[in-house]
């Protein structure tokens, strides 16, 4: 039991320092923007797909339904991404991401899940 708790603080250790510690200040700016979006940034290449691009992939939580199509919604939508984009441009240190993929949900009390996906071009890797 006492090697198992070692290993698996080890193993949280890790994920946590190596994988998440990066992004950590891109997280708090996307907390201070957009209140209560509770966001999750990771990024790197699809797993088990070689020659795949890096993909810097947020998923914040939003008041609105993002499947909706209606202009108010579009706007929220396309203000998201573009001031992701600019927060990722100036707190990811790697500039290597080709992709930003922007995860949007909302939760409504008794309804299902509502989420969608847009992705943007990073414009360092059109140059």
């Amino acid at each position: 039991m006492f090697t198992l708790g070692i290993v698996a603080t080890g193993t949280l250790w890790y994920f946590w320092n190596i994988q998440l510690m990066p992004f950590m200040p891109l997280q708090d700016a996307l907390v201070a923007e957009f209140e209560g979006c509770s966001p999750r940034v990771d990024g790197g290449c699809r797993k088990g797909q070689k020659g795949t691009p890096k993909i810097l992939r947020v998923v914040m939580r939003v008041p609105f339904d993002p499947t909706s199509s209606d202009q108010s919604s579009q706007s929220q939508i396309e203000t998201r991404l573009t001031k992701t984009e600019e927060l990722a441009r100036k707190f990811v240190v790697d500039d290597d991401y080709e992709l930003l993929e922007l995860h949007l949900f909302s939760e409504h009390k008794e309804q299902m899940l509502r989420q969608k996906t847009f992705t943007r071009q990073m414009a360092s890797a059109a140059h």
